[in-house]
């Protein structure tokens, strides 16, 4: 990995000057305003509320760079996306969310109540602006004003004196988990989180994670909807009462683990896309060795034998729970 900062005078004199102490102040007085000043703003005004709660955020990443005499080109690095690197954000975020859903299914199987309860308290939330608003509020605004926050001013704290990028995708994956204050979506949001760092790290460009993160904010809720309007909502709303009530059916969680098998091959693809153009990768082979290539079908065989065994357990032995849910 080429590492730009290095290479901009500018940023050099960030890295001088912010200190990973800075970033873990920062994000604790995000989590102390949560409690506060941010839990008041939207139980008082709802989705409004959430949106003055992604320009305070934007507000304090700017504020804190200011603050510290930074160069805001420098810790909000923007430049023009690149095609290829485009087509890299989108196939990272499709294989991220086949990841994320067994994740996020395994946890629903054993605390049902709890996840699909915050499911529809989103869903409801949502629900009392405009469709458009909504899309505003909640996918643009945190696409801009959290990524500010955590891929700009924290990582670049963290980034002063940690070259490692596993151990900064990884920390900067807590941090974002802790940041949604739910420990029963902690496991996907931290996911999300490392691979939003890892772009970031990656590209220097915060336009890249930017994309994934309105991606993933968008597309699903956009889904549901559609859903909503194809079945009805008083039938969804059953469904998701009936999931609350009575669990997911083994066999369900079986096929959500396989679905995971596209997950090895469709990182792997979008590193290679990512990073394609990096100077000396031009005549870099896709499957750089056997043993990478092997390593790879392993890694997606074993999600599809995990998901079979599931599917025929629950099929053959979990069969009340499956019937109650038909």
């Amino acid at each position: 990995m080429e590492n730009s900062w290095n290479c901009n005078e500018s940023y050099e004199k960030c890295n001088k000057t912010l200190k990973p102490w800075q970033g873990i102040l920062m994000f604790l007085l995000v989590m102390l305003s949560f409690y506060t000043i941010i839990a008041w703003m939207q139980g008082r005004w709802g989705m409004y509320g959430l949106a003055l709660t992604e320009l305070y955020l934007l507000q304090l990443s700017v504020a804190g760079a200011k603050l510290l005499k930074q160069p805001l080109r420098a810790v909000f690095p923007v430049k023009k996306p690149e095609w290829m690197k485009i087509a890299a954000v989108l196939l990272y975020w499709i294989s991220s969310y086949t990841l994320v859903i067994p994740l996020t299914m395994l946890v629903a199987y054993f605390f049902p109540e709890q996840m699909f309860s915050v499911s529809e308290h989103m869903n409801t939330f949502m629900a009392s602006v405009s469709p458009l608003l909504g899309v505003l509020i909640t996918s643009v605004m945190p696409a801009v004003c959290e990524e500010a926050m955590h891929r700009g001013f924290i990582l670049k704290c963290f980034q002063s004196r940690i070259n490692n990028i596993w151990i900064l995708t990884i920390l900067m994956g807590v941090l974002f988990g802790l940041f949604h204050g739910s420990i029963w979506r902690f496991l996907p949001t931290a996911l999300l989180g490392g691979v939003l760092s890892y772009l970031m790290i990656q590209t220097e460009n915060m336009v890249y994670p930017a994309l994934f993160h309105f991606i993933n904010n968008f597309l699903p809720s956009f889904l549901t909807n559609l859903a909503v309007g194809i079945s009805g909502n008083a039938q969804t709303e059953a469904a998701g009462q009936q999931l609350m009530e009575q669990g997911l059916p083994l066999s369900f969680l079986g096929i959500y683990f396989a679905m995971a098998c596209v997950v090895p091959f469709g990182f792997y693809t979008a590193d290679y896309l990512l990073r394609k153009g990096e100077p000396g990768r031009e005549q870099h082979r896709y499957i750089s060795s056997n043993k990478t290539l092997v390593t790879l079908i392993i890694l997606t065989i074993l999600p599809m034998i995990l998901g079979m065994i599931l599917f025929l357990y629950g099929l053959f032995f979990d069969t009340d729970s499956l019937l109650r849910f038909l």
